[in-house]
């Protein structure tokens, strides 16, 4: 309850405040988790090296580690904003290529909106808010009861409803046989017995839901991300459709290897704006045998 009430006053306050003076502030606590973080400032720049390789140099890839810092909790902050945003979203987002899900729809076989944590991933729901879609997104429960029951609200604040990873295939292909849109977060590590696909030239654990579920219902997967171009201004691009004509004899395997070869092409493009601290490329675990 503590950390619900402490969270909630910061944010208040925050949103007090205009977007210009809370992005230069909390830009100013990511700095200082910079330094102050070791272990997730290694695993960025171990990250960073693993997708660069020498083709940037420390500097440069310090640089992005920092910015990388900056970009967390400046997204953290504009989430927790998205209500008061919601006012004036219309005219401080550009919105383009929807017209890749009205395509979809018209099919009948539902959406999925593939997502990363690549630029201000939250404010994806604008996307089927603007344009009035029916959107699930598939997530996981924060483990504060009070935190995750907010968390959920703001969301459905901007048309957007939650459903857990666990146990969700019955509602999710419910929603796509209804012609809905289902959000799906591509970019993290997936678990010892998800795919292991290329993610930069090396195998990294991937969850394949999306083509398993474009392979069964015929569903489309369209790419979409949201950029930070200016404090409390934002840009987010619909990709074209992944067409499985296209890919007649693609295997799941293949269909999550293209995801995220995508995916690789606008880290590239905005190197500052993904999440380099997460274990994106962490190996197998192994367990104890229990006796």
């Amino acid at each position: 309850m503590f950390e619900y009430a402490l969270l909630r006053s910061v944010t208040e306050l925050m949103n007090l405040l205009p977007i210009t003076v809370s992005t230069w502030i909390v830009r100013r606590i990511g700095g200082v988790m910079y330094f102050v973080m070791p272990g997730r400032r290694k695993v960025a720049m171990d990250n960073l090296t693993i997708a660069f390789g020498d083709s940037k140099s420390v500097a440069e890839k310090k640089k992005i580690a920092l910015q990388s810092f900056y970009h967390l909790t400046v997204s953290i902050m504009e989430f927790f904003r998205i209500t008061k945003f919601e006012k004036v979203s219309k005219e401080n987002i550009r919105l383009e290529g929807t017209e890749h899900f009205d395509q979809a729809f018209a099919k009948g076989k539902g959406a999925i909106l593939i997502m990363s944590h690549l630029g201000p991933w939250e404010y994806l729901a604008f996307v089927p808010h603007l344009k009035k879609y029916d959107c699930t997104v598939l997530g996981r429960s924060v483990r504060n009861p009070f935190v995750d029951r907010w968390i959920l609200g703001l969301r459905k604040s901007v048309s957007v409803k939650n459903t857990p990873k666990v146990g969700a295939a019955k509602e999710i292909l419910s929603h796509l046989k209804q012609n809905h849109m289902i959000a799906i977060t591509t970019d993290q590590w997936a678990g010892n017995d998800e795919l292991w696909v290329d993610f930069f030239g090396r195998k990294a654990s991937t969850i394949s839901l999306p083509a398993r579920l474009a392979k069964k219902t015929g569903c489309a997967l369209i790419p979409t991300y949201c950029f930070r171009v200016a404090p409390g201004r934002y840009e987010i691009y619909c990709h074209p459709e992944i067409y499985l004509k296209d890919h007649e004899d693609a295997s799941i395997e293949s269909l999550t290897q293209e995801l995220n070869r995508r995916l690789e092409e606008q880290i590239v493009a905005h190197p500052e704006q993904w999440l380099w601290t997460h274990k994106r490329w962490k190996g197998k675990k192994t367990y104890k045998d229990k006796k």
